[in-house]
């Protein structure tokens, strides 16, 4: 279960870091990729500095740990994992080269404290990376109102981050 503490201590001293590349995990059907979240397993952030961390989602839990990108794999008729750079034009790869500014925790929708997803605030993006019913939710931030009921900052690791449309 990840819980805020532990999520916190992981990416506390990714502030002030620059992304220097993110590895995505992807599912490839018929040798062409899935394109958008309906396609991503996992991806891993690459800070300078800092071993990589995996972001893996699970039901209505954002997990991190540090761990290096596995290999690719053939799923024989049901396609395969390709893990590899993520494209310029993705979401995540806008954001390499910048700065980590600040995190803000998302809870989950659990009874008890869990972590649902991150607000990532880079020095010109903010990215909105959650999970919901096993399904990834990677976009610009902040927490969209549609999403409110389910997903919520719950607290930045920097205390002098200005908050966006009250998160």
């Amino acid at each position: 279960m990840p819980n805020p503490a532990t999520v916190s201590a992981l990416l506390r001293p990714l502030l002030g870091r620059r992304l220097l590349a993110v590895t995505e995990a992807r599912y490839w059907l018929d040798d062409r990729p899935v394109a958008g979240t309906d396609g991503l397993l996992h991806f891993w952030l690459h800070f300078e500095g800092m071993p990589a961390v995996m972001a893996h989602g699970c039901g209505d839990l954002l997990k991190f740990t540090e761990e290096e990108p596995y290999t690719s794999y053939d799923m024989q008729e049901a396609g395969r994992t390709v893990v590899g750079p993520a494209q310029p034009i993705d979401l995540l790869g806008e954001v390499i080269g910048q700065h980590l500014v600040d995190v803000g925790l998302i809870r989950g929708y659990s009874t008890i404290p869990a972590v649902g997803g991150t607000l990532l605030r880079f020095e010109q993006t903010e990215l909105l990376v959650a999970t919901l019913a096993d399904e990834w939710i990677c976009q610009p931030g902040p927490v969209p109102d549609r999403l409110r009921q389910y997903r919520s900052i719950s607290g930045w690791l920097s205390t002098t981050a200005p908050t966006a449309e009250g998160q």
